[in-house]
């Protein structure tokens, strides 16, 4: 244990089933100084049952800990997937992707206001469909295909 951290914001985490405190919150570049993360490696957090394991960025990002959480190491993702939105290749970083970051890049400008609605559907290399609402996310897959509509309430 150590002293010098406040236990009222103490979070005990594994790392690669190792056992430590940290402080809650912190950033993604403390718990890769904390568990002395190589550079060749990235640090994931553990996701129960049929999730994927969350990338934790080396970087100034908070991170939320919670008592038990766990954490490992593993090689780094690729730099990206290739989605299409409305058939524009977009090199995506992260696992998932909302309902409002495909609708920003799939109109950029707008607009935004009440009067507009949209609809999203996406396709997946597998031929496996669906449709997206207000507030939702996906996991992306490398080749997804989004089909970002706007339409008038009027």
């Amino acid at each position: 244990m150590n002293p010098n951290v406040n236990s009222q914001h103490v979070a005990h985490i594994h790392i690669d089933k190792r056992l430590y405190e940290s402080p809650t919150p912190t950033t993604g570049a403390a718990l890769y100084v904390l568990a002395h993360v190589p550079a060749v490696l990235q640090l994931f957090k553990e996701e129960h049952e049929h999730n994927d394991d969350s990338p934790i960025a080396n970087d100034g990002t908070t991170v939320v800990l919670k008592n038990g959480d766990h954490f490992r190491t593993g090689k780094p993702e690729p730099a990206g997937t290739t989605i299409y939105v409305n058939t524009d290749p977009v090199v995506w970083d992260r696992p998932q992707i909302s309902y409002d970051e495909l609708v920003k890049l799939a109109f950029p400008n707008g607009p935004f206001d009440d009067n507009v609605r949209y609809s999203i559907t996406w396709t997946k290399p597998d031929g496996s469909e669906g449709a997206m609402l207000k507030g939702g996310k996906v996991k992306v897959v490398d080749g997804m295909k989004f089909d970002v509509r706007n339409t008038d309430k009027s």
